[in-house]
């Protein structure tokens, strides 16, 4: 009788002890968050402009290129961003998953037109987290994200005057979390975001390819802090 009352004081001792020790991640976990914040980025935009002459060949003029024009501005950008993240738990300490953003970025009103251009981006990659840091109900990996981006500028002007890319963003953020429960929480996000587009494509109403008529290539890249919220939920 002895021996059995302590096998059974043992065994719910042992439950009680492995209890205790669950963390806010292990291995199998699926978690799903959706979020607001926004990012503030120092950005570097890189013009080029072939410049021409008129040349007599024996029977009439021909444009030749004779030079190229560049021009490098320096300058900022912000957004409000909207992330949706998956994860799955490979290891107790190593997550991977999938995460989705769209961006509406600042923009100025044109003080001679009053017109307000918008500029919206949309975001799709893979995110690596390293659960370094948690506890039952805390939860702080370290992740990083690498995708593709795509960007449409739209200046609402009387020609539709737009411009759009697709290029590449990257991030690397610290995403603390705290569990309500065993199933939901809240988190925020601090870190480091940048954005490439190699080659803005320029059209309006009357054009459908204005960089090949004026020989424009413009690329944009910048990159800075992003800062959020939102809910996240564990199964």
């Amino acid at each position: 009788m002895k021996k059995t009352i302590l096998l059974a004081a043992f065994a719910i001792l042992t439950t009680g002890i492995i209890k205790s020790q669950d963390k806010a991640f292990e291995k199998g976990n699926i978690t799903f968050d959706l979020g607001a914040g926004f990012g503030l980025y120092s950005t570097k935009t890189h013009m080029e402009e072939n410049k021409y002459a008129y040349t007599w060949n024996g029977s009439g003029f021909s444009k030749v290129v004779v030079g190229k024009t560049t021009k490098d501005t320096t300058d900022g950008a912000g957004s409000g961003i909207f992330p949706l993240k998956v994860e799955y738990g490979v290891t107790n300490w190593l997550g991977v998953g999938a995460r989705f953003a769209y961006s509406n970025w600042i923009t100025e009103r044109d003080s001679v037109s009053g017109t307000k251009a918008k500029a919206t981006s949309f975001d799709a990659g893979v995110m690596v987290n390293f659960h370094l840091v948690k506890s039952k109900r805390f939860d702080m990996p370290i992740s990083l994200t690498l995708g593709y981006s795509s960007f449409k500028y739209l200046a609402n002007d009387p020609l539709n005057g737009m411009a759009k890319d697709n290029g590449l963003n990257y991030g690397i953020g610290l995403l603390p979390r705290i569990y309500f429960g065993d199933h939901l929480g809240m988190y925020f996000n601090v870190g480091y975001a940048g954005y490439r587009y190699p080659s803005l494509q320029f059209s309006n109403s009357n054009d459908s390819n204005l960089n090949d008529d004026n020989d424009w290539k413009q690329s944009i890249k910048g990159g800075g802090i992003n800062m959020g919220i939102g809910l996240i939920g564990k199964f």
